[in-house]
């Protein structure tokens, strides 16, 4: 059994790395604020111009959106250590794994429950196919109906001039003894 000072320690070493990335993560979030802010400035621009500082705005809004879900989990997690339930699965109650958390630091499930909670959501679990792909393509009802052909409907096409896709009667049949046939050049 760990001894209390030991069980202390851990938690404020775990406490101290994810209020460290917490303030890391406040910080980008002020980062990307600027450089939002500077984005909406409106200069004497062409419409190009305007289009890509539209792009901006929005990529940093949504760089700011994930920025501020990642502080959401942080005091998450920050809750778990003070309850001493940090580094525990929340569905099969078994120690997540230190490389999991090393990548994942506000992790609430172990990668085998993270994936099953995964397939799950998406219907996976049951052997279901995911969208789009979970329905059967059917053959549209005008290209059931076969059109009747007649010697006066086929249409013969022509190539005409020496492009690169241009055939001439020659070139169809086989080839005879007398006729060289050169390799295409690179």
């Amino acid at each position: 059994m760990t001894s209390p000072s030991i069980k202390e320690d851990r938690r404020d070493v775990l406490h101290a790395m994810l209020v460290a990335l917490r303030d890391e993560t406040y910080q980008r979030v002020r980062e990307l604020r600027h450089e939002q802010e500077e984005d909406t400035e409106p200069a004497p621009t062409d419409e190009m111009d305007r289009a890509r500082g539209s792009i901006d705005v929005e990529t940093h809004a949504s760089l700011i959106a994930r920025a501020e879900e990642r502080l959401r989990y942080l005091d998450e997690a920050l809750g778990r250590v003070d309850a001493d339930s940090y580094g525990i699965c929340a569905a099969c109650r078994k120690p997540i794994g230190v490389q999991r958390l090393a990548a994942v630091p506000f992790a609430v499930y172990c990668v085998d429950c993270q994936r099953s909670r995964v397939r799950a959501e998406h219907g996976w679990a049951d052997g279901a196919a995911i969208q789009p792909y979970d329905q059967q393509w059917t053959l549209p009802q005008e290209m059931e109906q076969q059109p009747e052909y007649t010697a006066g409907s086929q249409e013969v096409l022509a190539v005409s001039g020496g492009g690169p896709f241009a055939q001439n009667e020659e070139s169809l049949t086989p080839a005879s003894p007398e006729r060289k046939i050169h390799p295409r050049k690179k």
